[in-house]
């Protein structure tokens, strides 16, 4: 445990760089409430001012109204939940008014201990090259050895990048760290999406998953699990069969693990999701985004050539 409460000190003092003078906020479930609280041990053992609150599980729908309550108050705040409140209005209400949060969705002590001991430095390097590249680009192309062929439109979108440094006013991102992402355009968007990887909410696919994409839409999939992928989209608001993202991963540290905290971090991976981009600078809303994963992929933004086969070429 020595080694999670080190991981934690080294999350709250070099990556969200909380004063003394803040207050840091633990917001947790019962799911996660061990973890949270080495989190919240380590904010004391530094002297901070910190606070565990714990609500129910909850995977998915707005924040509830003790948590957010809480939220408003804190100038630093690590969501270290069962379920992800990324996509809410009290998470994205917080960030406006300037509090800075990480949020950890699934995160558990291997993860801590595996994948936060990161060289930060070097994924926010990488992490703000490709952001750049995709802030500027118009067209996105990705192919795959396995036939993916993947056409999506970002004109006039502006890119995140995920690189674990919280620091700043108002700032947002997941922990571990590592990816540069867009919302590109919901209404268009054409080809093959073949996922080998994870799909989150299914875990790690058992084999490919063929899905097509016709004006940003799923119109069809393939697969040996593609009933219950189609019964997973089909508990959610219509806009989970609308692409939302494209996001590339950038943590050296992170594996497959069949956690899409971790999974859509992985260097040398691409992520498409659906559902709600409204807290990337998207368009669409919705009660869910989820995340697949794509391994070795080749990515064109516009006539630029950044990954082939999994390999970083700029």
């Amino acid at each position: 445990m020595s080694e999670t409460l080190n991981a934690a000190k080294t999350v709250i003092r070099d990556c969200m760089m909380v004063k003394d003078d803040e207050k840091l906020l633990i917001l947790t479930d019962a799911g996660k409430r061990e973890l949270a609280k080495v989190f919240a041990d380590a904010g004391r053992e530094l002297g901070l001012n910190t606070v565990l609150v714990e609500g129910p599980v909850q995977m998915g729908g707005e924040m509830p109204a003790l948590c957010e309550a809480a939220l408003n108050e804190a100038d630093v705040a690590l969501l270290i939940t069962s379920g992800s409140f990324t996509h809410t209005k009290g998470r994205a209400a917080a960030s406006e008014r300037g509090c800075r949060i990480a949020s950890m969705p699934t995160i558990t002590e291997e993860i801590v201990n595996k994948t936060l001991n990161a060289d930060f430095n070097e994924v926010e390097r990488i992490s703000l090259i490709l952001t750049e590249k995709l802030t500027k680009c118009s067209k996105i192309h990705v192919t795959t050895k396995l036939g993916m062929d993947l056409t999506l439109y970002c004109g006039g979108r502006t890119s995140l990048a995920d690189t674990g440094k919280l620091g700043y006013k108002g700032a947002f991102g997941n922990m571990p760290a590592g990816e540069a992402m867009i919302a590109p355009i919901e209404t268009k968007g054409d080809g093959v999406i073949i996922v080998d990887g994870v799909v989150v909410g299914m875990g790690i696919l058992k084999a490919p998953l063929t899905i097509t994409l016709k004006d940003g839409r799923i119109i069809k999939v393939e697969g040996a699990q593609a009933a219950e992928f189609e019964k997973f989209i089909g508990e959610f608001d219509d806009t989970a069969k609308h692409v939302c993202e494209f996001g590339i991963g950038t943590n050296a540290n992170c594996h497959i693990m069949g956690n899409p905290l971790v999974d859509e971090k992985i260097f040398g991976t691409i992520h498409i999701a659906c559902g709600n981009n409204l807290f990337m600078g998207g368009q669409q809303g919705g009660n869910m985004h989820y995340d697949m994963i794509i391994n070795e992929p080749t990515v064109f933004l516009d006539e630029e050539c950044v990954i082939k086969d999994g390999k970083h070429i700029y």
